[in-house]
């Protein structure tokens, strides 16, 4: 229900933008039409709001019949006459009442009235009017008097309502024929109702008053509408947005025809309605009306492709029958592999320019230059979009090439972004898809790790309590006195083994330290000569202990690097007490520090007591054991936690083996 209510609320905030600006528009067509009917008379468009004697409407209609009595007593020899005679007349007794007239032509005896005979003046007297007859026009064969109310109408003047409705007398016959001519036409006042017609006076009379009602109604409501559809205007114009989805779907060329076909019918039906022949206001009115309906639908047409180029851009533009049928072409050629794609257009092209050029020379020897060049014309083309396409394909395929390289740096995170009219982007999507599980699964090695670490960290503290407490009481049981041997021996035992468990404690303590990123260091210039000096001073009762033989090429100067002295310290703590625990008896173990071209290394090299099958990766591995038999002690920590050191230090940590020769360098 609520999805229902939100979708229609962008149509209802359009809807009364519709309404108001319907009605606003449908206002002002028809007024400017009345006006183009009227000969831009702007008086017509005052006659719903003033007085009916004092509108234009009504002085247009009295004019009408003046008109019509001046040429019927001008033309009446005519051998088709009669037909005017009948016209005019069925039109004056539809008025009944409300309209008086005669005219005479002294010529030819013409006369035609619907007054009494003494009422008709032909000696140029003023006319004699019935009784409540107080608005007449007279002519008297020379000039037209205008009465209304008893006084006389200067309507010569601009102001006085009657401009372009009085005949203009200089255009007709001669004054020799307009002397013998005679006429009044003479309106009643109060008008009244025909029972036996519809007398057009009397309907404009109660009618133009309606009207004028009407129009203000409908420009208030209007307004109204108009000022709630702009408070709503964000639901309106989300409502634009899915009229212009709608009118994108239609071709550029179809569009195009359309707009030309309102403009045309648009100006065709008011040049029409311009020529036809009409009495008063509301006998045009009704045509008027029609022709502001056809004008708004072309308005909102050209509304409509309005939003649809402010929200389509230049899709209005570039979706054309040509475009569709290239796009209807491409999603043809999908079926087919790159390869087979890309032989495929060639072939096209060839084809089709040598279906052309044989075209071309044919309507040549027939004489047709003009389509023969206009053909040669289209060849050029085709082989411009091919080379156009050509090049796009080429340089979406360099894209795909150059994000390979960027994936195989280890870039897994940026998408390849290819057009989907691209033969290449069918490639680019599978790439991008895997990618996204390259990264979905380096996520979940980086969470099992932090929950290896945490688990190592929490482990590792929590043991340390129990342990230090065990400790102790080893201590305190190898302090009392007068205990016999064997528990002598197992509190021996006890303590050995819980100096060994303390060890590896704090072994996965400080790995869990070094693979998290929370480890704090203290880094600073450091003589790296003497760090290695002072771990091998430290450890020189364990070395000597150990019958090896120590080999040190270590410079006398100061060999400085950025480091943390306490870390690098505990890595060469670590790498020495490794290469006790594994060197072949009696054998040699090197030290070497050198400084080659700005990179310090240093590297200590052992003879393994064991036959070492495994590889350099392998023994890094936490918890990694060379010696397979166990035959040493050891966690299996001590080089993952030299390794994790080195690294947050700065440095670069590398082993090598070569038969039983094992070596580690560090590289600052």
């Amino acid at each position: 229900m609520d999805t229902k209510l939100k979708k229609s609320k962008p149509f209802g905030a359009w809807l009364t933008f519709f309404l108001s600006i319907s009605i606003l528009a449908s206002l002002l067509f028809t007024s400017m039409t009345i006006l183009v009917y009227s000969d831009g008379n702007t008086d017509i468009l005052r006659s719903p709001f003033v007085d009916y004697k004092d509108s234009y409407a009504f002085k247009n209609r009295t004019s009408f019949y003046f008109n019509e009595l001046l040429n019927l007593a001008l033309y009446n020899s005519e051998a088709d006459n009669t037909y005017i005679v009948d016209r005019f007349s069925n039109s004056a007794r539809r008025e009944a009442e409300n309209l008086n007239y005669w005219a005479i032509n002294k010529n030819s005896d013409f006369i035609i009235t619907n007054v009494s005979d003494e009422l008709i003046q032909t000696d140029g007297a003023p006319p004699t009017l019935p009784k409540d007859y107080d608005y007449y026009w007279y002519f008297d064969g020379q000039d037209i008097s205008i009465m209304a109310n008893g006084k006389n109408v200067d309507y010569n003047r601009l102001d006085s309502g009657y401009k372009g409705i009085v005949p203009m007398l200089k255009y007709y016959h001669s004054t020799e024929e307009l002397d013998n001519i005679a006429l009044m036409v003479a309106v009643k006042n109060p008008l009244v109702e025909n029972h036996y017609a519809r007398s057009a006076y009397y309907m404009e009379g109660q009618y133009l008053p309606t009207v004028g009602k009407t129009a203000i109604a409908l420009i208030v409501v209007s307004l109204l509408l108009l000022a709630y559809s702009l408070f709503r205007r964000r639901e309106k114009r989300e409502f634009d947005r899915r009229l212009a989805r709608l009118s994108g779907k239609i071709w550029l060329e179809l569009k195009a025809f359309i707009s030309l076909m309102a403009l045309f019918l648009s100006f065709a039906v008011v040049s029409t309605g311009h020529y036809g022949t009409y009495s008063g206001l509301l006998d045009f009115l009704p045509d008027a009306i029609l022709v502001a309906l056809l004008v708004l639908i072309a308005f909102w047409w050209f509304y409509l492709m309005l939003i649809d180029l402010i929200f389509n851009k230049k899709n209005f533009f570039t979706h054309n029958s040509i475009t569709s049928i290239l796009n209807w072409y491409r999603k043809y050629e999908q079926q087919y592999s790159w390869q087979k794609l890309m032989l495929r257009r060639a072939y096209s092209l060839v084809a089709a320019e040598a279906f052309l050029a044989c075209l071309s020379v044919i309507f040549l020897l027939s004489g047709s230059v003009a389509l023969a060049f206009l053909i040669i014309a289209l060849g050029f083309y085709l082989i411009y979009r091919y080379l156009k396409e050509y090049n796009l394909t080429l340089n979406d395929f360099g894209k795909l090439v150059d994000h390979i390289a960027l994936i195989s740096k280890g870039e897994v995170n940026e998408k390849l972004d290819i057009a989907e009219n691209s033969p290449i982007h069918p490639a680019a999507q599978n790439l991008n898809t895997l990618q996204e599980g390259m990264n979905i699964a380096i996520s979940e090695q980086m969470k099992s790790e932090r929950m290896k670490i945490d688990l190592i960290t929490n482990v590792s503290h929590d043991l340390k309590t129990p342990l230090t407490s065990i400790i102790s009481y080893v201590d305190l049981l190898d302090q009392e006195e007068s205990l016999p041997e064997h528990i002598q021996d197992y509190i021996k035992i006890l303590s050995q083994k819980s100096d060994r468990l303390k060890d590896l404690i704090e072994d996965l303590f400080d790995l869990a330290k070094a693979s998290s990123e929370n480890i704090s260091l203290d880094m600073q210039e450091l003589d790296f000569a003497r760090l290695i000096k002072q771990t091998l001073a430290d450890m020189e009762e364990t070395i000597e202990e150990s019958g090896l033989v120590f080999r040190i090429n270590i410079p006398d100067e100061p060999v400085y690097i950025i480091s943390d002295g306490d870390k690098l310290y505990r890595v060469w703590e670590n790498l020495i007490t490794n290469a006790l625990k594994y060197s072949l008896n009696g054998s040699r173990v090197f030290i070497d520090l050198e400084n080659e071209g700005g990179a310090v290394i240093a590297t200590i090299k052992n003879t393994a007591n064991y036959e070492m099958g495994f590889k350099e990766d392998d023994i890094l591995e936490r918890f990694a054991r060379g010696d397979k038999a166990r035959t040493t002690e050891g966690s299996g920590l001590g080089l993952s936690i030299a390794q994790s050191f080195t690294e947050a230090c700065g440095g670069k940590f590398s082993i090598t083996v070569d038969g039983d020769l094992f070596k580690v360098e560090l590289r600052f």
